[in-house]
């Protein structure tokens, strides 16, 4: 009892100390993708869900290590003169499923107002084209990319919006680009807006 008793206290001092230092949550929003160099719709709507630490290294500095499912849509409409020529091509959709790690730098220059920036990687998991077909071998297996962005702390509920640019492409060239029309090196740009909720706090 003696022993439960200590350790239960040291559990108590350590929180103490480390108030507010170590935060957890969870986060949803909305994706807004475009592809340089592709022939599909810009800004193609799809989402994004996961989880979010925040870890503090002073009183306006901290680490934020999130892991999110993410999805980049593409939409490829044919054009007039392409329907000319092939009277019965459809229009085309690619969902690219992503497990994305992103680890942020925070710094808070008001009580409630935070910035974030830093580098993020991302897993392919999956990939469909109309949302039945395999298309795996039209797309490579990561990404890198660089985020920034905002992020706005309304007391344990806050909203966010970010700018990811992707750095490589993620064209595979094994594929030769020719579900897209490829007409050079494939990179995102993907605008995120979201809500999130912080559950736990040390």
């Amino acid at each position: 009892m003696k022993k439960v008793l200590i350790f239960l206290i040291f559990l108590n001092v350590l929180k103490a100390q480390a108030q507010d230092k170590i935060a957890f949550g969870i986060k949803v929003g909305q994706n807004f993708t475009s592809v340089n160099n592709v022939n599909v719709d810009r800004n193609s709507a799809s989402y994004h869900l996961g989880a979010t630490a925040q870890i503090g290294i002073g009183p306006s500095f901290s680490i934020a290590p999130e892991v999110i499912l993410t999805q980049t849509k593409l939409e490829a409409n044919p054009t007039i003169a392409d329907l000319v020529l092939s009277p019965g091509l459809k229009p085309q959709t690619f969902h690219l499923n992503y497990l994305a790690i992103p680890v942020l730098a925070q710094f808070k220059p008001f009580k409630s107002f935070v910035l974030q920036a830093g580098p993020q990687y991302s897993i392919l998991l999956d990939q469909k084209k109309d949302g039945t077909e395999n298309a795996r071998t039209a797309f490579n297996s990561g990404e890198f990319a660089l985020v920034g962005g905002a992020k706005i702390d309304l007391g344990g509920f806050f909203i966010y919006g970010r700018y990811v640019i992707g750095m490589n492409n993620i064209g595979s060239a094994a594929e030769g680009y020719s579900n897209l029309k490829d007409q050079g090196t494939w990179k995102t740009r993907q605008w995120q807006l979201g809500v999130g909720l912080s559950l736990f706090n040390f």
